[in-house]
């Protein structure tokens, strides 16, 4: 019968190019790019079409914590440590536009449905939510103590959910301003978080190895999951919501059946902390990166899994596998937990051997001169970088030239 059985995901492409840690990857609409940014203060727009090219965008002076794409694809944001947020256009020659969100490093960025608005998270223990065509600021949400690592909209854009260092998880209602809802932890402080696409359920990685799954209707955990060895950095919801991708300090990717209330995959190739995962609009794909500055694009067949088969191919894939190396680190997680997950090791395929290493690195209008790869990063604070994205009449440029379309109505 195993003929007959569901697919395994699959490593589909490999990819590197920065020279520090990925922070965040963000899938472009359309799922035919994928944006990283980056702990070398620049953010890779990858074009999956295009295998030999892409652009890098080194406007930033200082580390990029997080990107977000526009609804229509035709924007993107990215947020630094150095307290600004970059609008820009995702092409070569793009007009760009800034502004200064914060008073301390911005986290996260996020946009809403309507690519109208704009959620940042900063250091400065606030959220704040802006009207994109103006870079307008709109309101602040102030009720975190402590660093704010994440803000999100909720899929509707009537909600927003933000997570902090002093261990919260909160929900506000965007009409009234107000917090909602309050969700604390006592472990350790939630790293991220990710929105159901019903909107009707939050999942938080936390740093106590451990993901919460929250009815925020009803303000009640409904499942939680120790299937990590070390603290879990990112999380994504399949577009189906019956599956749930996380990366971990523990150097893993793991895929939860959410309906079984079990993991079903452990995937291993990544050589550091795996800091960000995502699924492509479809979850056709999905794509993870870490501390090692790997990226991995999978092929995630989960449309085709089958819970009833599982038990029968996880026993007989756990029988065959000789290798160690995909178990060792779950030795504990195992014994707690009956994780009987299917183990995944990519680094024998011929995608993993076929690194797409040799593509064209194209420079931005809004980088510096176009230079090495390597040589970029050490001039990044000069003033000529700062200053690069605030040409005079630029940000006309960019409300003229966009002020009548549906992005900035």
């Amino acid at each position: 019968m195993e003929h007959n059985m569901f697919q395994d995901p699959t490593l589909e492409r490999h990819f590197t190019g920065h020279s520090g840690a990925i922070t965040q990857l963000r899938f472009s609409p359309d799922g035919q790019q994928i944006a990283t940014s980056s702990m070398d203060t620049t953010v890779i727009l990858w074009n999956l079409k295009q295998a030999a090219r892409c652009i890098r965008f080194a406007s930033h002076s200082e580390p990029v914590y997080g990107v977000s794409w526009s609804p229509k694809g035709n924007f993107m944001a990215s947020c630094s440590q150095d307290r600004t947020v970059k609008i820009w256009e995702p092409k070569v020659r793009g007009v760009s536009a800034e502004f200064l969100a914060h008073g301390k490093p911005v986290r996260s960025v996020d946009f809403d449905p309507t690519g109208q608005l704009l959620l940042t998270a900063s250091d400065d223990k606030s959220a704040k939510l802006w009207r994109v065509s103006r870079r307008q600021f709109i309101s602040s949400f102030t009720q975190q103590t402590n660093w704010v690592r994440a803000a999100k909209f909720s899929p509707n854009g009537k909600l927003m959910a933000t997570v902090s260092d002093d261990k919260s998880l909160r929900i506000y209602d965007l009409t009234t301003g107000e917090c909602v809802r309050t969700f604390t932890e006592e472990r350790a402080s939630p790293r991220q978080l990710a929105w159901h696409p019903w909107g009707n359920m939050v999942a938080v990685a936390l740093g106590c190895n451990r993901i919460k799954v929250f009815d925020v209707v009803n303000s009640q955990l409904l499942q939680l999951y120790v299937v990590h060895s070390a603290p879990v950095n990112d999380l994504a919801f399949h577009p189906s919501g019956n599956f749930l991708l996380s990366g971990s300090d523990d150097k893993t990717i793991r895929i939860l059946d959410l309906l079984e209330g079990r993991p079903i995959y452990t995937l291993t190739g990544h050589t550091d902390a795996v800091n960000a995962v995502a699924f492509d609009h479809n979850g056709n794909k999905f794509a993870t990166a870490g501390s090692d500055r790997q990226l991995f694009i999978w092929q995630s067949n989960l449309h085709t899994y089958d819970a009833s088969q599982f038990d029968e191919k996880s026993m007989a894939t756990s029988a065959a596998d000789t290798s160690g190396a995909s178990r060792t680190s779950f030795d504990a997680v195992s014994k707690t937990s009956n994780d009987l997950s299917i183990r995944i090791d990519p680094r024998e395929s011929a995608a993993y051997r076929a690194l797409d290493e040799h593509f064209k690195v194209v420079e931005s209008e809004h980088s510096k001169q176009p230079q090495s790869p390597m040589s970029y990063l050490s001039n990044a604070t000069s003033p000529k970088f700062r200053d690069h994205a605030k040409v005079p009449g630029l940000e006309q440029k960019l409300n003229t030239k966009y002020k009548n379309t549906p992005f900035f109505k």
